[in-house]
């Protein structure tokens, strides 16, 4: 059993003369205070004014005018801003505040940045918990007003699979989720809080019944070489396991003598479709409120132009969100060839077929980057190229370079590629 209150620390020493670790805690506490606090001020504020208006509004709305329609944006906002603080508490309400203790501390450029996460005892024990450590460099930015504004660019960063083991916190029951990063040599270590700054972040996350996981821990790293005491040992062939177990959920997979036959279904990332067309509803239709005032307005052409431009970008954002959860992908790889066919709801958009005498490699491509409560998400697919220049896509929404390594391996060994 594990007693966080033993490991490694900044330097007090206990009665027995172990060292001590303070706890670092996420952003949880004051996050869910802010939400609370700004939805609270948005709800008061826009409700009465709305409640007020509203005989005026529905006249306006009657005769014609679609101003009300841009008033009911305020109150719609606030039902979205009360719906995600409902969330955050109940995600702290199930979590709680999830201490991190550090070992070594601070954590170690060339060495480890290596920890325990506590959790309630309560949280399911068959689930994944990924961890992942990234070094940021904040920045300042100046816009078009000359104002200054902050900006953030990824340096590194590793992500894999906690161990879990029983520990005690607090005297109460807890479930520890444990981890041990190898940090190379030369990455920079952590600043203080000024305009252009290094930094490095925890990010713990994992998905389950009810309320995810998802808290993020500012931590201090340096380099100072320093080993780990938690005693870890990294399972390679576990953890591949696990990643290939991920990779088989999102597609489906049939190997034969000589043949790779890789099915990615339709119905593939359906939440960020619907973002995405949700994002073109509202480009239509405030490209559509801004061509009626600029229609109204003699000299508003910069109301007509910007209401245009919001429409040309409305619909291929509309089209995107319908192809994301609506294409599949099927992928055949014989001895002599390789077959790549792509699908919108059934229907074949293309087909490609490659000799393998023309194929001069497979390699991991990076795509979209995503940042969300401080957790960097890079999608990665894996790529046939050509000698010509042509690329085939053999996988794709692969979440994360561990997992896209792992398909990029499967996909080489089970496809006979040599390349």
């Amino acid at each position: 059993m594990v007693n966080v209150n033993t490991h490694a620390s900044k330097g007090s020493k206990d009665k027995g003369g172990a060292l001590k670790v303070a706890p670092i805690l996420s952003n949880a506490k004051s996050g869910l205070y802010g939400i609370w606090m700004f939805t609270l001020t948005w709800n008061v504020v826009s409700w009465p004014m709305l409640i007020a208006a509203r005989g005026v509004l529905i006249s306006q709305f009657q005769r014609g005018d679609w101003m009300p329609l841009i008033t009911l944006l305020f109150p719609m906002v606030g039902v979205i801003c009360f719906a995600f603080a409902v969330k955050r508490l109940m995600a702290w309400r199930r979590f709680g505040e999830t201490p991190l203790f550090l070992n070594p501390f601070p954590g170690s450029i060339g060495g480890h940045v290596a920890g325990t996460i506590c959790l309630p005892g309560s949280i399911p024990k068959n689930i994944r918990y990924d961890v992942s450590l990234v070094c940021v460099y904040t920045y300042e930015t100046r816009d078009s007003d000359n104002k200054h504004r902050s900006a953030e660019r990824m340096i590194w960063q590793h992500s894999q699979a906690a161990h879990l083991r029983k520990g005690m916190n607090k005297g109460m029951d807890s479930t520890n989720l444990l981890f041990r990063f190898d940090v190379p040599e030369g990455l920079p270590r952590s600043e203080s809080k000024s305009g252009n700054y290094h930094h490095w972040r925890i990010h713990v996350h994992a998905e389950m019944d009810g309320v995810d996981l998802d808290r993020s821990f500012d931590v201090p790293v340096h380099p100072t070489s320093e080993q780990s005491t938690l005693g870890l040992k990294q399972n390679i062939q576990q953890k591949s396991n696990q990643y290939l177990e991920q990779l088989t959920s999102i597609m489906r997979v049939e190997v034969g003598p000589d043949m790779l036959h890789m099915v990615f279904p339709q119905g593939r990332r359906k939440l960020f479709g619907v973002a995405m067309m949700g994002g073109g509803v509202l480009l239509l239709v405030l490209g559509f409120f801004m061509l009626k005032l600029g229609g109204q307005e003699q000299g508003e052409f910069a109301l007509t132009f910007a209401g245009l431009i919001c429409l040309l970008i409305s619909v291929p954002v509309m089209l995107f969100g319908l192809y994301t959860p609506c294409n599949s992908l099927d992928v055949r790889i014989t001895k002599g060839s390789m077959t790549v066919k792509r699908a919108v709801v059934g229907i074949g958009l293309y087909r490609k077929k490659v000799a393998m005498s023309q194929l001069k490699q497979v390699v991991l491509e990076e795509g979209m980057r995503s940042q969300i409560n401080g957790r960097y998400i890079v999608m990665y697919r894996v790529v046939a190229i050509g000698y010509g220049g042509e690329k085939l896509v053999l996988a794709e929404g692969l979440k994360g370079k561990p997992l896209a390594e792992e398909a990029l391996h499967f996909i080489r060994a089970n496809g006979n590629l040599v390349v």
